[in-house]
C-alpha cells in the first residue's frame, strides 16, 4: 500500500530554536533557570548509560535514543550555538517524537541566515566545554550509511547507491565512508540523508547560467570561497529524490521573485510587501515568507535547462502533470530579511549528474 505524504516537523524545530533564540542578546551570560534544566537534561541524556536505557519501557528508550542522535546531528552539523538552543529549549519528548521528521537543509538554511547575538556564542561555548559535548558526540571512527529504512526493492538500490558516497554517488554499494569531521563543509551523512553542501566556484558555471552563479552567495571555507549551494538526499524512498536550496543574495531577491512567480517584494522597514501582479499589495511582519507556484518556462529561464530536466523528472512534478497543473511546487522561495533561499526538488538522474558538476 502506498504510504501517504511524509510528516515534516522542521518548521516546528526551527520555531522552537526561533522562541530560545530571542532569550538572548549581546550581553547574555548565563541560562535562565528552566532553560538550564532541560540543558542539564539533555547534557545526561547524552552521558546516558547502555544499562540505564536497557531498564526503560520500550517506547520511552525508542524516543530518548532518537533524541539523542538529534542532538548529535546539531552539535556536529550546525555548531554549539544551535545546539545550545536546541538542548535548552523543546523537551526530549517532543525532540524524539519528531527527530525523524526533521530536514537539516532546512534547519540548516534557517541557521546560515539567523541573527546570533554575541551572549548566545559565548554562554554555549562555555557550557559546551564545561560539559565536554565535543567528547560526547564523537563519531564512530567509521560510519556505513548503506543500510536502507524499509524501502522497496527497486527504490532502495538506487537510493543506496546514492547514499554511500562522499565525492562520487556511484562508488559500490558496500563501501564505508570514512570517517566524517564535524568541519567538512561538503559532507553530512545521517540516518536520514546524505547533505552535500557549498559547491565549487569552478561548477557553478557548468550548471548555472552567469547571473545565477553570481546570485549566489558566497561562503568563506578556510582560505577557499565555495557556493552556499546544498543537495539533499533522504534516505527515504519518496516523491522527491533530491532537495537542493540555494543561499540568494540580498540584491537579486527582487528581480528572482518577479522573474518566477511575478511578484514584487520589498522590505519597509520590518514589513515585507508583497506586490501581486494585479496589484494586491499582501504585508507580513513574520521573519520568514515563502512563496510557490512556478512555470516551466520561468524555471528554464531562471535555472537552465539541465536544472528543468531534472525537475520534470521528479515525482512531485510528474504527479503534478498528470493532475493538469501548469505551476509546480517544486519550486519555492523562502524570503528572509537576509536574502532568499530557493529549493528546487529533483528527480535523481539529473540530481546526479547536476552533483558531479557542482561537487567534483
Amino acid at each position: 500500500m502506498p504510504s501517504g505524504p511524509r510528516k515534516d516537523c522542521s518548521d516546528w524545530l526551527i520555531g522552537e530554536l526561533q522562541l530560545n533564540l530571542q532569550l538572548f542578546d549581546d550581553s547574555t551570560t548565563s541560562l535562565l533557570q528552566s532553560q538550564k534544566k532541560t540543558f542539564d537534561a539533555c547534557c545526561a541524556l547524552l552521558r546516558e548509560h547502555a544499562e540505564v536505557v536497557k531498564n526503560q519501557p520500550r517506547s520511552s528508550r525508542s524516543t530518548r535514543r532518537r533524541a539523542r542522535e538529534l542532538l548529535m546531528d546539531v552539535f556536529k552539523s550546525l555548531g554549539p550555538e544551535a545546539f545550545l538552543l536546541c538542548a535548552s529549549g523543546p523537551s526530549i519528548t517532543k525532540l524524539g517524537e519528531n527527530a525523524s521528521h526533521i530536514r537539516f537543509s532546512t534547519i540548516r538554511n534557517w541557521w546560515d541566515s539567523a541573527l546570533r547575538p554575541q551572549g548566545l556564542a559565548l554562554v554555549a561555548k562555555e557550557l559546551c566545554k564545561d560539559c565536554g559535548i565535543g567528547s560526547l558526540v564523537q563519531l564512530p571512527q567509521k560510519r556505513r550509511v548503506s543500510e536502507g529504512h524499509g524501502a522497496n526493492e527497486h527504490g532502495s538500490s538506487k537510493r543506496n547507491m546514492t547514499l554511500i558516497r562522499s565525492h562520487s554517488l556511484s562508488d559500490e554499494m558496500h563501501q564505508e565512508v570514512p570517517e566524517l569531521s564535524s568541519n567538512d563543509p561538503t559532507l553530512l551523512a545521517t540516518q536520514e540523508q546524505l547533505v552535500l553542501g557549498k559547491a565549487s566556484l569552478q561548477g557553478i558555471p557548468k550548471v548555472f547560467n552567469e547571473y545565477m552563479c553570481n546570485a549566489i552567495r558566497r561562503v568563506s571555507v578556510g582560505n577557499d570561497s565555495k557556493a552556499a549551494i546544498t543537495m539533499v538526499f533522504p534516505r527515504w524512498v519518496g516523491p522527491v529524490d533530491c532537495l537542493m536550496s540555494l543561499d540568494i543574495c540580498t540584491r537579486d531577491v527582487e528581480q528572482l521573485t518577479m522573474a518566477l512567480f511575478g511578484v514584487k517584494v520589498e522590505w519597509i522597514e520590518q514589513v515585507l510587501h508583497v506586490v501581486l501582479e494585479n496589484g494586491m499589495v499582501l504585508t507580513t511582519e513574520t521573519s520568514e515568507v515563502t512563496l510557490k507556484g512556478v512555470e516551466d518556462e520561468a524555471i528554464d529561464k531562471v535555472f537552465g535547462s539541465e536544472i528543468h530536466q531534472a525537475i520534470t523528472e521528479c515525482g512531485v512534478r510528474r504527479r503534478e502533470s498528470t493532475e493538469g497543473k501548469h505551476v509546480t511546487e517544486c519550486v519555492s522561495m523562502i524570503l528572509t530579511r537576509n536574502g532568499a533561499i530557493i529549493s528546487l526538488s529533483l528527480g535523481l538522474e539529473g540530481a546526479l549528474q547536476i552533483e558531479k558538476k557542482l561537487y567534483t
